[in-house]
């Protein structure tokens, strides 16, 4: 008798255990998107289903794929700026000061970034050449900066290219990944 009470506390403080462990993880929205990026056009993402994403939790990364060349895409990996999207409707998705505009990623909203926002100074700041001029699809480079202009996406050589591009929470959990085609 006594064994069979000893069995059954140990039985209950193991399953308190485990359940404290269990709810106490929290869960990873998960999400559908694609992206289309058009040199003239910019940039339109779209929430093509799952949860709905506070937009103050989430952030996008791209970097660039194996197409723009070997070994490439820990190099060409940057978080995009929030302030250089907007929503469906036109308003900026942050303010300069920080606040949202938009307080949600839903499903069946888009978000996109304009052709000036997508310049490569200011879409892949890590790679724009140190004399870029913002907009100057014709950009004259030469030596090491004529490499990472190759990398830029807004550089017409590379249409036809393809980038990565992923929805993460802020700690760096996945949420959705789609490959983007570089167009005219």
């Amino acid at each position: 008798m006594l064994m069979l009470v000893v069995t059954i506390i140990i039985a209950a403080v193991v399953s308190a255990f485990s359940g404290g462990l269990a709810s106490g993880s929290k869960k990873i929205p998960q999400a559908t998107m694609q992206a289309d990026y058009s040199i003239r056009d910019g940039m339109t993402i779209w929430h093509t289903g799952g949860d709905p994403l506070p937009t103050a939790d989430i952030q996008f990364v791209m970097w660039d794929g194996p197409t723009f060349g070997p070994n490439v895409e820990q190099s060409t990996k940057q978080i995009l700026e929030m302030k250089t999207m907007i929503d469906g409707t036109g308003l900026p998705i942050m303010t300069d000061s920080g606040a949202y505009n938009t307080t949600a990623f839903l499903s069946g909203t888009s978000l996109s970034i304009k052709p000036d926002g997508c310049y490569c100074n200011v879409l892949q700041p890590n790679i724009a050449p140190s004399d870029y001029v913002s907009g100057d699809a014709t950009y004259p480079s030469d030596g090491t900066q004529q490499s990472r202009w190759g990398l830029c996406i807004s550089n017409p050589a590379n249409i036809g290219k393809e980038f990565t591009l992923s929805l993460n929470d802020k700690n760096g959990n996945l949420i959705a990944k789609t490959n983007v085609k570089v167009t005219p």
